[in-house]
């Protein structure tokens, strides 16, 4: 059967279901896990953005900070108590703290997903949700499996789905590594300190490794994206629509008849419809196509088949 909608589901339509699962509510859980990687968070990427843009603040790890704690573990080559050990100390404190900001910051977070639990009452919240749609999930999280029945062959977990302390999420930052100047190059030299240098190789690394890459994310589900070619119908539900995920939508827009595919997007206060209204303008979308309002209210005369009474 050829799909004629297509659900994009962000972070919103969780918290609309009760899922404690803003950034915020992930801090809250470290606190009461792993205080250690908090302070050491909030130290080296400052507390300020971080809780609220969580991913894109990843982009700026503050590497003067982990090279001046590091210091102290550079021994120079004259040291009475001079030892082999010293060749590597350095850069193994740096790689230390640089574990812990990625494979440490990444098992935490996958024990916070996996932890989170729909409220008793979910269902009284629930929206009208075709099971026979498509759907791009930018979540970690089951919801749409769980609550809402909808079967998994369906859903594109485009950033990979929680199901136990090993799955693999996509957890990261937008950022370009390719676009910012290396520290190997702007502080290595001949007169460079090998450990240094090799100590900013780890650190460049991390740029590297914490990339969220949509092209490759694309590239690789290439299928998914070409069988949406027959639709007519685009839900976006809880779906910040930040200039990171533009590529996606570009994406789906290159298969579509844009001129005739009708858009059905949530939001959730003034400033979201104002940002919401640029972004489709900036995806050259017509506006009479473009259908702004609260989740629960689309297509709000079939809530009686899930027996909702939602009055929000």
């Amino acid at each position: 059967m050829t799909t004629k909608k297509l659900y994009i589901i962000g972070n919103g339509f969780d918290i609309q279901h009760g899922l404690k699962s803003r950034y915020w509510d992930f801090k809250e859980y470290l606190d009461n896990t792993d205080k250690q990687l908090v302070e050491k968070l909030e130290e080296y990427f400052g507390s300020d953005a971080l809780w609220s843009d969580f991913e894109e603040t990843l982009a700026y790890l503050d590497t003067e900070q982990i090279v001046d704690e590091c210091m102290d573990y550079l021994q120079t080559y004259s040291a009475e108590d001079w030892s082999d050990a010293y060749h590597h100390d350095y850069q193994y404190e740096v790689q230390q703290r640089i574990n812990l900001i990625t494979d440490t910051l990444k098992k935490r977070f996958t024990e916070w997903i996996l932890q989170l639990r729909l409220p008793n009452n979910a269902n009284e919240n629930m929206v009208v949700v075709d099971k026979n749609a498509k759907f791009i999930n930018f979540n970690y999280t089951d919801t749409l499996e769980r609550l809402y029945k909808v079967a998994q062959e369906k859903i594109f977990y485009i950033h990979n789905k929680a199901v136990d302390t090993n799955s693999t999420l996509i957890l990261g930052h937008s950022r370009n590594p390719q676009n910012a100047k290396k520290l190997d190059e702007l502080y290595n030299d001949e007169n460079t300190d090998v450990r240094v240098a090799e100590g900013n190789r780890i650190l460049d690394d991390y740029f590297i490794e914490t990339y969220k890459s949509t092209e490759t994310i694309i590239t690789e589900n290439s299928d998914f994206f070409d069988s949406l070619k027959y639709l007519e119908t685009i839900y976006v539900f809880g779906h910040s629509l930040s200039v990171v995920d533009r590529p996606y939508f570009l994406e789906i827009i290159k298969r579509i008849d844009k001129d005739k595919v009708t858009w059905k997007v949530s939001f959730h206060n003034k400033k979201d419809l104002i940002d919401f209204q640029a972004f489709f303008q900036g995806l050259d979308i017509s506006s009479a196509l473009v259908e702004f309002d609260r989740m629960y209210n689309f297509d709000k005369t079939q809530l009686k088949l899930f027996g909702n009474n939602n009055k929000n």
